[in-house]
């Protein structure tokens, strides 16, 4: 996941957390208001009817249009029932003057419960949420007190009910809470887009300086990623990162030249090592001992001057060497390699399998040439009795295949085996004069042609070394040919299945 999407998901869960944390306190605010207001509504009422001030018919006219009353006359003044029970009994009082109706016939008393009126009795006054048979939600307030009658100039004790519909504040809460909902997901939504867009610009600058530091490789340390502008963490990077390459730039170049220093140093010497070695052998009369030193002084010779070439050409190739490519015939390369390695390869046999006289590649007849004496002195220095080499053409590529029947490759190894100085314990080490370079160098030469090169082993059937070449006319190359049954013919591989 990418650190620009983290941001955006983190953030956006942020701030989606705040704002639901918000829009329930709203909601819960809103609803304690509108209760209050609603309760605050009912005992205006409750008190415009029981205050004295007003006629009961004045009351009722300043009640609201929505709510619910029933006044229970109890008899004279003090006279206050000690159950329940005696305000149930009690007179419904419908002043006929009054020319509103009760909104519902339903009794408010009925709804009550006895302990709420219970409680009536003992404080004086209650308040209750109640509902009616159609489902609907009221705030009943109730009043226990006296009413004066001026017509009969006559005050009774009277039980005084109220109720304020929550229908309204139901509804108004419902609709506040799909507000609620609606806008915390559109403010997350553009909260997580504004997000994306505004870390994109501000990531921009780390990606430029990731893009630069991938493209700055072991041949290409004089690149330097770009430095922002900003005074910030990322330019802070910037400036680390361009500094480690100055010194990882400056430790490569010393080592290249001390390398290229080294190795071409060493050469004279080597040289005549070998040199006199061989003069001492053809031109004088030494014993078996001083024949078997010398013979051996010659050997580690040749192999110090293999070395030192390896370690020349790789300098070189670090050092930014290019290959001069030019078209060029790819038989005659395959031809010529096994006139020179067939005379001197003892009891191995060597064999060529090429679809044609003529397979035209764009590269370096001297470096291909190389490229093929390594693999195959790879494969008879590890023990090979067969070395076949088995060039076909693929679409637009030219497929060369270097099979073996030695002892193979541990599979752990196989990931390392184009390492410099990097050489296979067990069976393959016994290499001769092997230095662990010759692989390095064939990777090298076949990357320099645009090609790539890749090996197969399994242990105790073989090996095969794969070079895949870009053809040099693509449009004329034929449908990829099935695959050569040389190798089958070998058993290095087993069909799938198998």
């Amino acid at each position: 996941m990418s650190l620009r999407l983290r941001l955006t998901l983190f953030f956006s869960a942020f701030i989606a957390i705040i704002l639901s944390a918000v829009a329930v306190s709203v909601y819960i605010l809103t609803e304690r208001s509108l209760t209050s207001a609603l309760e605050d509504r009912a005992l205006q009422a409750l008190a415009d009817l029981t205050s004295g001030a007003v006629t009961v018919r004045e009351g009722l006219q300043k009640l609201p249009s929505d709510a619910y009353y029933q006044i229970i006359l109890l008899g004279s003044a003090n006279n206050v029932p000690d159950n329940p029970q005696g305000i149930r009994d009690g007179f419904p009082y419908r002043p006929s003057d009054y020319p509103r109706p009760n909104p519902t016939e339903d009794s408010l008393v009925s709804l009550m419960s006895n302990s709420t009126l219970s409680d009536l009795l003992a404080n004086g006054h209650v308040s209750a949420v109640v509902a009616l048979p159609s489902g609907e939600q009221l705030t009943v307030l109730g009043e226990l007190g006296t009413i004066y009658f001026a017509a009969q100039a006559r005050t009774l004790e009277a039980v005084t009910f109220v109720g304020v519909p929550s229908s309204t504040v139901a509804h108004t809460l419902d609709q506040l809470a799909r507000n609620l909902v609606l806008t915390v997901l559109l403010a997350f939504l553009a909260f997580g887009a504004g997000v994306w867009l505004l870390s994109g610009r501000a990531l921009k600058p780390l990606k430029r300086v990731t893009a630069a530091a991938a493209r700055v490789s072991g041949r290409e340390l004089s690149l330097r990623v770009p430095t922002p502008r900003s005074r910030d963490e990322i330019r802070d990077l910037a400036v680390s990162i361009n500094h480690m390459l100055d010194r990882l730039q400056e430790s490569f170049e010393t080592q290249r030249r001390f390398t290229a220093d080294a190795s071409h140093e060493l050469r004279t010497p080597v040289t005549a090592i070998v040199g006199h070695a061989n003069y001492l052998l053809r031109r004088t009369h030494p014993s078996v001992e001083q024949s078997d030193s010398l013979t051996v002084i010659r050997r580690e010779a040749e192999r110090m001057a293999k070395l030192v070439n390896d370690l020349l050409e790789l300098a070189r190739a670090d050092a930014g060497f290019s290959i001069q490519l030019e078209p060029m015939n790819l038989v005659e390369v395959l031809e010529a390699v096994h006139m020179e390695v067939a005379p001197v390869a003892g009891d191995a046999v060597i064999e060529v399998n090429a679809p044609g006289p003529v397979t035209e590649v764009l590269g370096d007849e001297v470096r291909l040439k190389q490229v093929v004496l390594n693999l195959i002195h790879n494969a008879l220095n590890a023990g090979a009795k067969h070395v076949f080499i088995n060039q076909t053409r693929e679409r637009q590529d030219v497929r060369l295949e270097v099979l073996d029947d030695g002892p193979g490759i541990p599979p752990d190894a196989l990931p390392h085996v184009f390492e410099r100085f990097y050489r296979v314990d067990g069976a393959r080490s016994g290499r001769g004069n092997g230095s662990g370079l010759g692989l390095a160098i064939v990777r090298w030469i076949v990357q320099q042609h645009g090609g790539q090169v890749a090996v197969e082993s399994r242990v105790g059937e073989g090996t095969v070394f794969t070079v895949t070449l870009p053809a040099l006319n693509p449009k004329a190359t034929e449908a990829a040919a099935p695959r050569s049954a040389l190798s089958d013919s070998l058993g290095i591989f087993s069909k799938p299945g198998d």
